[in-house]
């Protein structure tokens, strides 16, 4: 008669194990979408398309402009958002406003590693409403190597201007997203 009992209460025991773990995963969901919260995304933004103008480069640094330009589509694209060369839904005009390289390691007076920083301003144009971001940087440090042949320092300051101008372009397409989300 014991062991009846105890495989009883094993399997209500069981059972509620379940039950809990079933509620544990649905309660955040129904938690969540009773209180009017949605995921932020590019299907909140009003247009389907982008024209990205010529970028313009402040700077005495040669060819950014082309690197900003690329990394802007790239992220576009990858919210969903068309890129065209003209007659976009919207139009975003960018400069490339500080370029500037800084010495952060040095051993024996040689340079080890350097921080970049750039610094772009941007002008969204919809529907003759103007939205403008001023001196947009990288969220993250970025830094690179220096040591080693001429070639390899221009190839470690190419990889790092890439990575700064897509963490800027991530920045300014979340700028976007939160500003018509508002």
């Amino acid at each position: 008669m014991k062991n009846t009992r105890c495989e009883s209460m094993a399997f209500i025991s069981r059972r509620s194990r379940n039950n809990i773990c079933f509620l544990l995963l649905v309660f955040p969901f129904l938690l969540i979408s009773s209180c009017g919260y949605s995921i932020i995304g590019s299907k909140n933004l009003p247009f389907n398309s982008i024209t990205i103008r010529q970028v313009q480069n402040n700077t005495y640094e040669p060819r950014l402009e082309d690197r900003l330009h690329y990394a802007l589509s790239k992220e576009f694209l990858a919210h969903g958002v068309k890129v065209m060369s003209a007659g976009g839904d919207v139009s975003l005009d960018t400069t490339i406003a500080t370029f500037m390289l800084s010495t952060i390691a040095a051993v024996d007076e040689r340079v080890k590693e350097q921080e970049l920083l750039l610094r772009v301003d941007m002008r969204l144009t919809d529907n003759g409403s103007i939205t403008e971001f001023t001196s947009v940087e990288s969220p993250i440090r970025i830094t690179f190597e220096t040591t080693g042949s001429v070639s390899e320092y221009v190839v470690q300051k190419q990889r790092a201007i890439d990575k700064a101008f897509t963490e800027i372009s991530r920045e300014i397409v979340s700028r976007i997203i939160i500003r018509y989300v508002e």
